[in-house]
């Protein structure tokens, strides 16, 4: 009888690893997937988007918050730690809001480049600059996005 309990505490603690702890693990893994593909991103990309300290916020379904720290150089992802959001020694640069159905959503899309655009123009991702050098590189960022849309580039 006790094994038969313990059997089915050990099930129970497997199931209930949290949402964010799993979700955290496909982003990861994803991240691995992004760094083989990093270097066909074009050159003027990388010289403006790519060397950032990203700090992700995702609301979770279940009401809490799971924070990314992700430090990008030369466009390739350098470190992908799940930190506390207040955490006193990082810096962002960059801070991206969205939501886990948004990520999920992204995650399993076929086309994610075009969802991306979409949930960034529906305003499910939230994408602000903390200095004013980023500020000002993050509106020319839309701009070109904007133009690339326009012109069927993306």
């Amino acid at each position: 009888m006790n094994r038969i309990i313990l059997t089915l505490l050990v099930i129970a603690t497997l199931f209930s690893v949290p949402a964010s702890a799993d979700l955290f693990s496909e982003m990861d893994f994803m991240v691995n997937e992004y760094n083989l593909n990093a270097d066909s991103v074009p050159g003027p990309l990388k010289s403006l988007l790519g060397n950032e300290d990203i700090l992700a916020a995702i609301d979770m379904n279940n009401g809490s918050t799971l924070a990314l720290k992700i430090v990008t150089e030369d466009m390739f992802v350098t470190e992908f730690v799940a930190v506390d959001q207040d955490e006193s020694d990082f810096t962002p640069s960059i801070i991206i809001n969205t939501n886990e159905k948004s990520v999920r959503e992204l995650l399993g899309s076929d086309d994610p480049v075009s969802d991306f655009l979409e949930a960034y123009d529906s305003g499910n991702i939230e994408i602000e600059a903390v200095s004013i050098v980023n500020k000002v590189t993050l509106s020319v960022g839309n701009v070109i996005l904007k133009l690339s849309q326009l012109l069927g580039f993306v």
